[in-house]
C-alpha cells in the first residue's frame, strides 16, 4: 500500500486545428494548480460536473496521459515517467474493459500472467507461460500447470470467493449481468494486489438498486485489503456514502477537500455548497446591517450575534444568504419570515420536497433571487399546488456568501476551515 501524492499538477491539451486564437488559449488548460494528497490505505473520491478535469486527472496518476507540469508520487517513487505498467497501479474502468474471448477466470488471471512473463524476461530466466497458454485447451489431466499457474490458480480462487462469482469462472463475458461483469472487474484489479486502486466511475451502468448494492460492496472490500482508493464519479450521493474524504472539483481546479459531513455543514464556497446536497443549497440576495439584521422588502431577521464581527466589513452591502431544504421550516405570516407561492410538490413517502417561489409584493427579487426555493417538509404535512406558505429559518445552520468571490464566510469564533487548493 503507498500514499499518492500530487505536487502542483497541470494538464493541457494541444489547440484543434482551426480554432480561433481565443478558443484555443481557452480550452488548452484542463487542470490547474493540483495538491492533493491520499493517505496510505485512504479511500479518496474525486466528484465534480461533467467536464471538470476529475477523469484526466484519474488517467494522468495511472500514467495512461502526460502531464504538462508537476510531480506525482507513488509511494516514496516519482512516477512522472514510468508507463503505466511500472507504477504498480490497477485501474477499473467505467465500461469494465473486459476481454470477451476470455473467461472470467482468465480474465482475472491475465494480469498475473502478464507480470510473470515480465519479470521472467526481465531476469533473462526461461519462463513457460507459452506451454501453459499451448496446453490450456487439453483435457485437464494433460495439461502442463507450472508452480506458478498453481499460484496464479489459488489467487483467482481466492479474490473469486472474497467477490462471490466462484460460479462464473467458466462464463464468457457476454454471459454476465452488469453487476457481474463489475466484479470481475474488480477482481482483476484486485488479484494484482497493487499499491493503488484507480475507479473511473465503475457504477455509472448500473441500474439504481444495484448501484446502491455494489458501492457498499466495494467499500467494504476497500476496508478489507486496506488499499489505497481513489475513486471518480458525478454522483454526489456516491461521493458522500463511500470516501474517508473527498476532493471535489470545478473547472480543472480543487475548490475542497475534507470529509463529507464537513463538506455538507462547512462548504467553502458557493459551488461546494450547490454541488453538495441533493436537493441542492438555496440562496437568497439580503442585505446586512450591523450588528445582527438581514433584510430584503418587508423582510426582516435576526440573526445569531456570533455572525457580527464576521459580516461587519458588510454593513449596508448585499450578501448572499445560503439555506439548505431541511433548514426551510413552514411557520405563520412573519416579517421574519419568507412568503412563498407553491409551484410543485414531491411526495416521497418518507418525506416530501417542496418548489416554491417568492411573493413579490413582500420579497422584491429585482430578477436576483428568481430560482425556486426547495424545501423538505415532513410525509404528513399536507400542501397544494399554488398554496401561500410563510417560510421560517432554522437561524443557527444558515451560510453566508461573498457576492462578488462567492467563497463563504465564517464566523470569527469558529475554528478556520483545513482544506487544501
Amino acid at each position: 500500500m503507498a500514499q499518492v501524492v500530487l505536487e502542483n499538477v497541470y494538464k493541457s491539451f494541444p489547440p484543434r486545428k482551426g480554432e480561433g486564437t481565443q478558443n484555443r488559449q481557452e480550452g488548452m488548460n484542463v487542470l490547474r494548480r493540483i495538491h492533493l494528497t491520499v493517505n496510505d490505505g485512504e479511500f479518496m473520491v474525486l466528484v465534480g460536473p461533467s467536464g471538470c478535469g476529475k477523469s484526466t486527472l484519474l488517467r494522468l496518476i495511472a500514467g495512461l496521459e502526460t502531464m504538462t507540469g508537476g510531480n506525482i508520487w507513488v509511494g516514496d517513487r516519482l512516477v512522472n515517467h514510468l508507463p503505466p505498467k511500472e507504477r504498480d497501479i490497477a485501474m477499473v474502468f467505467q465500461n469494465y474493459a473486459l476481454y470477451p474471448h476470455m473467461t472470467v477466470y482468465d480474465n482475472i488471471a491475465f494480469g498475473l500472467r502478464r507480470r510473470q512473463q515480465g519479470d521472467g524476461v526481465s531476469q533473462g530466466k526461461f519462463t513457460d507461460t507459452l506451454l501453459v497458454e499451448a496446453t490450456r485447451k487439453l483435457p485437464k489431466g494433460l495439461r502442463y500447470i507450472s508452480e506458478q499457474e498453481r499460484k496464479i490458480q489459488e489467487q483467482v480462487r481466492n479474490v473469486a470467493q472474497l467477490l462471490q462469482i466462484e460460479g462464473l469462472l467458466n462464463r464468457l463475458p457476454k454471459q454476465l449481468s452488469g453487476g457481474q461483469r463489475q466484479r470481475v472487474a474488480l477482481g482483476r484489479a484486485i488479484a494484482r494486489n497493487p499499491q493503488v486502486f484507480l475507479m473511473d466511475e465503475p457504477l455509472s451502468n448500473l441500474d439504481a438498486k444495484l448501484r446502491a448494492e455494489t458501492r457498499a460492496q466495494i467499500v467494504k472490500l476497500q476496508r478489507q485489503l486496506g488499499t489505497t482508493t481513489i475513486y471518480v464519479t458525478h454522483d454526489q450521493t456516491e461521493a458522500m456514502t463511500m470516501g474517508d474524504r473527498i476532493a471535489i472539483l470545478n473547472q480543472g481546479q480543487i475548490q475542497q477537500i475534507d470529509p463529507p459531513l464537513e463538506l455538507y455543514n462547512r462548504p467553502a464556497n458557493r459551488f461546494v455548497a450547490e454541488f453538495i446536497g441533493s436537493p441542492p443549497m438555496n440562496f437568497i440576495t439580503v442585505e446586512f446591517h450591523a450588528p445582527q439584521l438581514i433584510t430584503n422588502g418587508d423582510f426582516r431577521m435576526t440573526i445569531p450575534h456570533l455572525w457580527s464581527s464576521a459580516l461587519q466589513k458588510y454593513d449596508g452591502k448585499k450578501l448572499i444568504l445560503g439555506v439548505r431544504p431541511e433548514h426551510l421550516l413552514v411557520s405563520v405570516p412573519a416579517t421574519k419570515n419568507l412568503p412563498v407561492k407553491v409551484e410543485l410538490v414531491e411526495n416521497l413517502g418518507n418525506e416530501s420536497y417542496i418548489s416554491a417561489k417568492f411573493i413579490e409584493s413582500s420579497f422584491p427579487t429585482n430578477g436576483i433571487n428568481n430560482n425556486p426555493l426547495q424545501i423538505r417538509v415532513p410525509p404528513d404535512r399536507t400542501i397544494k399546488l399554488g398554496e401561500e406558505l410563510w417560510l421560517s429559518l432554522t437561524t443557527d445552520k444558515i451560510h453566508f456568501f461573498d457576492p462578488e468571490t462567492e467563497q463563504a464566510i465564517f464566523p470569527k469564533t469558529s475554528p478556520s476551515l483545513p482544506f487544501e487548493n
